[in-house]
């Protein structure tokens, strides 16, 4: 879940930002202006060709301007992350350099304006985004790196305008998650002394969804991962399902936005809507263009893992196979493998053994991109079974 939200706040980052006046000494015409609303709406709708076309207008005449390079980068990150499911490595590698050359271009942008506060808004964002995709990647040193990075130029931002409420996205999102990161993770913070507070970084979340220019709708989107995290005394899934609602109404083309619906839903315990809205999403794929293919492992497991959750294991074990055939001919993805990973645990629920372990072993044949490894691993020395309050755990993937 977490991957997931930050994602899809970091694609709402950038629309904000777009469909807003500049705050630097610069002002972009309203042709401009335009060209980078027009293009964050393709961001918004999945429609990469509009993205890209409208923001290299605003490359056109603003070479090295935050907002493009940001725009840029963030197109680049969400073809990666949802076109190709973090699957292709090509992709991957694009990014990687669109990533680097946007942290350029915004720096050239800093030695001529050495104070707009956009500028250190955009590249504190950037390395952001390069912290969060590092430690992806268990590249922990890379990630700290470039957190600090992130904090030191959105803190610069504030010293600039002290009403820029939008840096306190980032800042809250680091308090927040620095302040909650696994004991693992603890020990390596401890050596590097990161440090967080996650109540400052609620309230700071908070601060930037009343009052940010650009980022209110993507504090949104984080808030609604922290009160979706079990055992939190942040947990408030009714307060989510709320926000989720508000934007979906203000995005109405976004798959990813219907999909967040779904996953509140679930974790209100509605599993009625849960299987219609679900079931919804799954007839939009292929009619609607926004709707890819790729997305049809998602509507499969959350109609499986719903049926898990209600004790329904035979139509859990319907729903996984279903997706499983129609899933055949995909490169394999994220959502796609934890459907397998799923059938498994249903395997193991229905008593058939041998049908779980093929299914653990079948999820150890691929590199290990989504962290999946140790626990079909852990699975294959003990056969899965239900806690005792029969809690399935969350929609997405581990």
């Amino acid at each position: 879940m977490r991957k997931f939200i930050c994602v899809v706040a970091a694609v709402c980052l950038l629309a904000s930002a777009a469909v807003l006046p500049v705050r630097a000494e610069i002002q972009l015409p309203p042709d401009v202006m335009a060209s980078a609303t027009e293009g964050i709406n393709g961001v918004y709708s999945l429609d990469f060709e509009t993205a890209d076309k409208n923001i290299a207008q605003v490359f056109a005449q603003y070479p090295d301007h935050p907002f493009a390079h940001f725009g840029n980068a963030m197109i680049a990150w969400s073809r990666y992350e949802y076109e190709f499911e973090t699957s292709d490595d090509a992709q991957r590698k694009v990014f990687e350099k669109i990533l680097d050359d946007s942290i350029n271009g915004i720096k050239r942008w800093m030695k001529q304006h050495p104070d707009d506060p956009n500028a250190y808004m955009g590249i504190g964002a950037l390395y952001g985004l390069r912290a969060m995709f590092s430690m992806r990647n268990r590249s922990w040193i890379t990630a700290y790196f470039s957190g600090r990075k992130a904090i030191k130029n959105l803190e610069r931002s504030l010293q600039l305008d002290p009403t820029y409420y939008d840096a306190y996205f980032g800042l809250g999102i680091y308090q927040y998650y620095a302040g909650t990161l696994p004991s693992v993770i603890k020990v390596l913070a401890k050596i590097v002394a990161i440090k967080g507070n996650p109540d400052e970084g609620v309230k700071q979340l908070n601060a930037a969804r009343e009052k940010a220019m650009f980022t209110s709708d993507s504090a949104k989107l984080i808030l609604i991962e922290v009160q979706n995290t079990r055992k939190s005394k942040y947990y408030s899934p009714a307060k989510s399902l709320e926000y989720i609602r508000d934007l979906r109404a203000k995005y109405p083309k976004n798959p990813l936005m219907h999909y967040v619906e779904v996953i509140c839903l679930y974790e209100t315990g509605d599993y009625d809507n849960v299987t219609a809205q679900a079931g919804r999403f799954l007839e939009l794929i292929g009619k609607d263009p926004f709707y890819k293919d790729i997305y049809i492992a998602r509507a499969y497991t959350a109609l499986g893992t719903v049926q898990m959750a209600k004790g329904n294991f035979d139509k859990a074990r319907d729903a996984f196979e279903e997706g499983r055939k129609a899933l055949q001919g995909q490169e394999v993805s994220r959502w796609g493998l934890w459907n397998e990973f799923r059938l498994g645990q249903v395997y193991d629920l229905l008593g058939r053994r041998e049908d779980a372990v093929k299914q653990y072993k079948y999820v150890l044949t691929f590199k290990d991109k989504w962290g999946f490894d140790e626990a079909a691993k852990a699975l294959l020395k003990t056969p899965y079974a239900l806690p005792e309050n029969g809690d399935v755990g969350p929609l997405p993937p581990l």
